[in-house]
Formats: C-alpha cells, sequence, structure tokens
C-alpha cells in the first residue's frame, strides 16, 4: 500500500519511470511491476512515455491519505499509553538511586556504627567505638 501510495504521488504530475525509481526507491524491475499493476487499475496512465496518475489514482490517493491518518491516531495513542506504563519503572529506579545516595550519606554520618575489635595485653577483648562528634 505504502508503495502504491508513493508511486501514485510521485507521478501525479507525470514522471518517467527513472524519476519513479529515484523517488520512491525501487529498482526497475519492481517499479515496472507497479506501474503495470496501477495502469492495469486504472490509477495511472502512460502518456508520452510518461507516467501521470489519474483522476481515479487521485481518488484513491486522497482516500488512502484519510485511511493513513484516522490510522495515526490510534497508533500515537497506543505508543503514548506505552510510555505512561514505562513511567512507573523509569521513576522506580529514579528513586532507588536516591535511595542509595541517602544511604551512602546516613554511613557517613554514623561512624559509630563501625565498631572494631581488638584483643589487649591481658588476652580480653575489647570494643572499639568511636566517639561521634556532634
Amino acid at each position: 500500500m505504502d508503495i502504491v501510495v508513493e508511486v501514485l504521488e510521485v507521478a501525479k504530475n507525470g514522471v518517467n519511470k527513472t524519476a519513479i525509481v529515484y523517488k520512491t526507491n525501487l529498482n526497475f524491475m519492481l517499479a515496472d511491476k507497479y506501474i503495470v499493476l496501477l495502469e492495469k487499475q486504472g490509477l495511472l496512465e502512460n502518456k508520452l512515455n510518461k507516467s501521470i496518475t489519474t483522476e481515479k489514482g487521485r481518488i484513491f490517493l486522497g482516500k488512502a491519505k484519510e485511511l493513513t491518518l484516522q490510522l495515526e491516531i490510534p497508533i500515537q495513542n497506543a505508543k503514548n499509553n506505552v510510555q505512561h506504563m514505562e513511567l512507573p519503572v523509569h521513576r522506580a529506579e529514579e528513586i532507588n538511586s536516591q535511595l542509595e545516595v541517602q544511604m551512602k550519606k546516613s554511613k557517613e554520618l554514623i561512624p559509630w556504627l563501625e565498631v572494631s575489635m581488638r584483643k589487649s595485653k591481658e588476652g580480653t577483648l575489647h570494643l572499639e567505638v568511636p566517639i561521634l562528634a556532634v
């Protein structure tokens, strides 16, 4: 359908086959097949080795564009819904990152949690707890 629309659009003012090939990004063999198909359907006509979109082709082109526009709105809405569904995941990652920063700050602010033990000369264990300067 997209190729048909492109060929009809390119040929609105009359073009040769080479122009159709270059402007639609088709090879010559494929362009030939579409040109023949569109001529058989009465959407394109050949005048002096130029393909021209017929009145029937212009009507078809208009309806195809209308249909495309009608489809684009639900597709865009679906894309927006998917983006909204992704927001909570993104938000969760952001919150997780903030929590990690807060945990790091907490560890820096509470050094007395770092308790070490040493054995004295007498063989008894002593706890060493740094004093928190306030």
